[in-house]
Formats: structure tokens, C-alpha cells, sequence
């Protein structure tokens, strides 16, 4: 479990690299109201369990700088040689705006001078979001490659769409990290508001679109269909092209309905991360007793949908490290 004491958490996002899992995470002390003061913190663990703090990365910018207004969730690669970090410089600022940081190590990082490489613009995205949040959505970026081209997704506004499912993933591509080109929306099934924190994966020859979602922010659609089933956490689509389209699957969930922490919380923002063959989930638990990241969930691709490896023993409360252990990848 991650918790860095006398902090707030936010989202996560890792990469893996040998036997050792980078965690970078939002952060900001329990002092001031979470999303007001954000930092870039980083951590690594080799079992995904055991974490150790490795201290902030990133800053928000000085007054008049573009990410001045706080900076948010993000994502690394390595790309020509060289580790990049996107991350979200407005997130709730008149114009979204993504930028970039590079690192030769994973532990020091630097912002790019050229920031911000991206902003939505209204020949594919709409300005603003036209649901319950009507401020500009273009955040989370998630750096992945194809080919020759770094692309990034982010949690967009869709162009003329229904305003209770008008959410997205906004895209846009480059080949020198510089110089970036704005796509059209990849094709998903218009479901919700927002779509946070999206990613893409090919886990056994299925791609997995991963975003999170509050319950009241899916379409009137889905809240007659699922009601109650509908929360703050994380669903999934499923495609067999990596740009779409996207569409629910029958099993749609990542996490059972009754499962949550002691605390009677859900963790949200989770991101899906390979390590030694695996698959594991990861995300963020707020709590009035303390902020933290639990303890890895393992998923498996099973007749086209994610499944949780031993889906009741886990729901029922049972020691995850013991089920770590059963499965081989920790010994305690």
C-alpha cells in the first residue's frame, strides 16, 4: 500500500521498467483542499506493495506561466531514446492544455521549454463540456506509440454530442514530441460526460480502452439501464483495432459491485499495468482516514473480458498479500 503521510493522493500513473514499477502520483498536504495545489511526486516498488517515496518531480508553474494553475494527472514513456512525461497543466482552466517533461533517468525530470504542446481546438472538440461540468475538458493525457508516431489521448469533448454523453478521447500525434497534430476523437460509444484518466492496451490480442467515471455523469441512457450499479470508479471498452471503434462489452466492470476498501470507498482513476507477463490494477482510494494506493489487483483476459483472479476471495476482504503470494508473485 502507498500512502505518503500528512499528504492528499490523487491520481497515479506507471511505468515499468525491469523489475522495478515507477509510481508517479498527485500529492499536495492534508492542509490545503484536494485539486487546489497539486505536485508530481514519484515512488518505486519492485512487488507493487512496498513503496518507497522518492520525492516531488514536477512543480506547478510560477505566476504567469501556463501551468501556473496547477498542474494534474499525467503519463511516461520512453520514446527515441529518452523518458517523457505528459501531464495536464489546466485542468480546470479556461483552455485545457497538455505539456511535456523529459528524463534520462525516470527520477529527474525537467520541463520542456516549448510548453504547452497541445489545447483543444473546435474544428474536432467542442471548447467546453456541456454536461454538469461545463469548464474546458482536455487532461489526462496518455502517451502511447504506433509505428513511428508518439500519440496521446485525453479526456475530451465531443463535437456536437449529446450533453449527457458528449465525453471522449481526444487524440493527437507527433514524431518529435515537438510539434504536435490534433486528430479526430477516437471512435468510442458515447456512454457519459466525461471520460478520465483514459488509456489504451492490447492485452491477448483485445484492446482495452480503460477510463474512469462518477456514477451521475453517465448518460440517462445507462443510469436507467445500470442505476445504483453506476459509481465513482473505473469501466472499460473493448476493440479489435487500437483506434476504435470502442464499445462495452458484457462485462463491463472492472471491480465487483460490492467491492470496496474498509472504508467503505472505491478507488478510482486505475490504471492497468503490466508487469512479468501480468496484469494489474492500480488506483487511488480518497479517505477521510488518509489517502492511499491499495495493493495491486490481478486481471486476466478471459473469453474477451477482463476478469479479477479470484474475483470473491478479494470482494470478501481477504489479505491480498495472501493472494499475491498464492499466485506467485510475492512471497510473504
Amino acid at each position: 500500500m502507498l500512502r505518503h503521510e500528512g499528504n492528499h493522493l490523487g491520481d497515479t500513473w506507471y511505468y515499468v521498467e525491469g523489475d522495478i514499477c515507477h509510481c508517479y502520483y498527485l500529492t499536495c498536504p492534508e492542509s490545503v483542499p484536494r485539486h487546489t495545489d497539486w505536485e508530481i511526486a514519484h515512488a518505486t516498488s519492485r512487488d507493487m506493495v512496498h513503496w518507497e517515496l522518492q520525492g516531488t518531480v514536477l512543480r506547478k508553474g510560477d505566476a504567469g506561466e501556463w501551468d501556473a494553475n496547477g498542474i494534474s494527472t499525467g503519463s511516461v514513456i520512453r520514446y527515441k531514446g529518452i523518458y517523457w512525461m505528459a501531464y495536464t497543466g489546466q485542468w480546470n482552466g479556461p483552455v485545457g492544455m497538455v505539456g511535456l517533461a523529459s528524463s534520462k533517468d525516470l527520477y529527474h525530470w525537467e520541463k520542456c521549454s516549448y510548453n504547452p504542446v497541445t489545447c483543444p481546438d473546435d474544428h474536432y472538440y467542442a471548447m467546453n463540456g456541456a454536461g454538469v461540468r461545463t469548464f474546458s475538458h482536455w487532461r489526462d493525457p496518455y502517451l502511447f506509440t504506433d509505428g513511428d508516431y508518439a500519440y496521446h489521448l485525453t479526456c475530451a469533448t465531443r463535437k456536437g454530442g449529446r450533453p449527457d454523453a458528449c465525453g471522449t478521447a481526444g487524440l493527437a500525434r507527433s514524431r518529435d514530441m515537438e510539434h504536435w497534430e490534433l486528430l479526430r476523437p477516437m471512435e468510442i460509444e458515447a456512454v457519459c460526460q466525461e471520460m478520465e484518466c483514459p488509456q489504451i492496451h492490447l492485452i491477448d490480442g483485445h484492446y482495452v480502452l480503460l477510463f474512469s467515471c462518477y456514477g451521475l455523469l453517465f448518460s440517462d441512457e445507462y443510469v436507467r439501464k445500470y442505476g445504483r450499479r453506476l459509481r465513482q470508479t473505473s469501466y472499460y471498452m473493448i476493440s479489435d483495432s487500437m483506434f476504435g471503434p470502442y464499445r462495452f462489452c458484457r462485462e463491463w466492470k472492472l471491480l465487483p459491485d460490492d467491492f470496496e476498501d474498509p472504508d467503505r470507498n472505491v478507488q478510482y482513476a486505475n490504471q492497468l499495468v503490466e508487469k512479468g507477463g501480468r496484469w494489474y490494477l492500480l488506483g487511488t482510494v480518497w479517505s477521510e482516514q488518509g489517502d492511499y494506493i491499495p495493493d495491486p489487483l490481478v486481471y486476466e483476459m478471459k473469453n474477451g473480458a477482463l476478469r479479477l483472479i479470484d474475483e470473491r476471495e478479494n470482494a470478501s476482504g481477504r489479505n491480498y498479500l495472501e493472494k499475491l503470494e498464492d499466485v506467485g508473485i510475492i512471497t510473504v
